[in-house]
């Protein structure tokens, strides 16, 4: 995903898991349920299915349509989404992944031409993976399918009134030559929205049960993707969607204290965040008390530049040394933040530990929206995304969304790394890498106790990790944490150059420090696609935040 993100979408929906009734004496009972979206319309959904007693996967489908609804611009039908997912039933542990992000076509010869318009749209996966979630656990549903949808055809058929960055992205292409207007009834005025296209879409949607028409040869859904497709410059072919399939594995694992973490394995980028939380370890066990204020904030910087500079590796890694580098440089790297001080280096890092990496270009990123969810001992942390702003811009004349441009995330088929193309290249039935990085840790106790994920493209990494330090490090609350100050690194491959950056004013004192000392230290204004979502009960009772920057509604009952 690329820098212009469309992946805005960042929903948390974030259900806590249920609390300890016989918690020490004189602490606040911790809340069984935990739901933070970007939207508080797609809240009051997740409200609804909770108080009918829906789980953690169904009150997802229902609040990520919404989502999709209410940002179209982020996230919908037209895409797909890579989740974590934990649970602990009857002593029985469950952590996997799901990758059900967008594939490209079986002919290679869409690699062939500019990743543009029609050759830029990767299979539509979302509801594909709708049923993979509905169907992991069957035997333990609480609703019916047509229960889940019912509250967001409801809002549908009412209509909406727009969010902040709803209306803002709709306003920034209305002077643009679009059918969105034909489609979309859009309301600059009153900001308010309806989708009639849509309302009928989720009714089909509810009648065909889990199992989507959209993959079935003459499915009615099918059709129409069809006579979409084949008015665009696409490859994918109707055997492409029959065929397209939803990966489960186990996600990648790792330690962070007395914590298990489960993360996005590749294509996605949780091997980041891995080492991310190893360095903070080793920075937290050794930053003095009264570090200052500039001490605190380059110790994140070179965290974040050491993740970043790792990031578009692990696809080309094997499994031994990404390992290697998190579980063993992380400590190395995290002891040396600190020895160092606020010497910081303006050089993309390739050295991590006795590994160093080949030299390599890494290409943009754009966005996504997450959801956090935790009901009960079970956990999700999904990201959604069409990629851009409104994807590939080509709306469904007859369903009413936006197709993905998720292709766009392949790297360039002539970039290299020792001489060879990247895994990451354009090729047939591939799935593009991300920085999605949705994350649940998990006590001793097999409960799981924390989760974050974040949209924004190639923000995301820095949205997570400035929170993970915010609150693990420096113990900022978890609102606190996810709303304070933010900083990133950007590299340019080229010459070899980071420059870090900032978004609050109040830091000019740490910058000109900085620049004083020859650090490329610029103040940028955040765009508000750069959202996290996070819930906590670690601490002594449960907190739960969405990000300011978007905007959202958290709820705990």
């Amino acid at each position: 995903m690329k820098a212009t993100i469309l992946t805005i979408f960042t929903i948390a929906i974030v259900m806590l898991s249920e609390s300890n009734a016989s918690e020490k004496k004189g602490t606040k009972a911790k809340k069984r349920n935990v739901i933070v979206t970007n939207n508080p319309l797609c809240t009051s959904i997740a409200k609804q299915l909770v108080s009918k007693g829906g789980n953690a996967r169904e009150v997802f489908i229902a609040v990520s349509l919404c989502e999709g609804m209410v940002h179209p611009m982020d996230s919908g039908l037209g895409g797909g989404f890579q989740a974590v997912y934990y649970s602990k039933s009857k002593g029985k542990k469950t952590a996997l992944y799901i990758n059900s992000r967008e594939q490209s076509p079986s002919n290679a010869s869409f690699a062939d031409y500019e990743l543009i318009g029609g050759n830029s749209v990767g299979i539509p996966s979302m509801l594909k993976g709708y049923e993979t979630l509905y169907n992991l656990d069957k035997e333990n549903n609480k609703l019916k399918w047509s229960e889940i949808i019912a509250p967001v055809i409801k809002l549908c058929d009412t209509g909406f009134d727009m969010s902040k960055t709803t209306h803002e992205a709709f306003k920034s292409i209305q002077n643009v030559s679009h059918v969105w207007d034909k489609i979309i009834n859009v309301n600059m005025a009153t900001k308010t929205c309806k989708n009639r296209l849509f309302c009928k879409l989720l009714r089909q949607i509810s009648e065909d049960g889990p199992s989507s028409s959209m993959y079935k040869k003459g499915g009615k859904l099918h059709k129409l993707v069809m006579e979409d497709l084949s008015e665009t410059t696409s490859f994918i072919t109707s055997k492409d969607i029959r065929n397209y399939k939803v990966k489960v594995k186990k996600p990648a694992t790792g330690k962070f204290g007395k914590y298990t973490v489960y993360t996005t394995r590749v294509p996605g980028s949780g091997y980041s965040v891995l080492l991310a939380l190893k360095m903070m370890e080793r920075v937290k066990a050794l930053m003095k008390k009264d570090a200052t204020q500039t001490e605190k904030i380059v110790y994140l910087l070179k965290i974040l530049k050491y993740t970043y500079a790792f990031q578009p590796h692990i696809r080309e890694l094997r499994n031994a040394t990404i390992h290697k580098i998190i579980n063993k440089a992380g400590k190395i790297l995290g002891t040396g933040i600190v020895k160092n001080g606020i010497d910081i280096s303006s050089t993309i890092p390739r050295k991590f530990g006795d590994v160093k990496l080949a030299r390599m270009i890494s290409p943009l990123d754009f966005g996504t929206t997450n959801v956090v969810i935790k009901i009960g001992h079970t956990a999700i942390s999904a990201t959604s995304t069409i990629n851009h702003t409104f994807g590939s811009g080509i709306l469904s004349k007859t369903m009413g969304f936006f197709y993905n441009n998720q292709m766009r995330d392949f790297s360039d088929a002539n970039w290299r790394r020792k001489g060879k193309p990247l895994r990451n290249a354009p090729g047939p039935n591939k799935v593009p890498s991300s920085k999605i990085s949705g994350t649940i840790m998990v006590d001793e106790d097999g409960k799981p106790v924390f989760q974050i994920g974040a949209a924004g493209g190639g923000k995301i990494l820095s949205a997570i990790v400035n929170t993970l330090y915010n609150y693990f490090v420096l113990n900022y609350s978890l609102e606190k944490a996810v709303q304070t100050c933010r900083f990133m690194p950007k590299f340019n491959y080229h010459k070899n150059h980071v420059t870090y950056m900032y978004e609050c004013m109040r830091e000019e004192d740490v910058a000109n420090q900085l620049r004083a000392k020859g650090v490329d230290f610029q103040l940028v204004v955040e765009s508000g696609y750069s959202a996290a979502t996070a819930l906590s009960q670690i601490r002594s009772k449960s907190e739960a935040a969405y990000d300011k920057r978007r905007g959202g509604k958290a709820l705990l009952s």
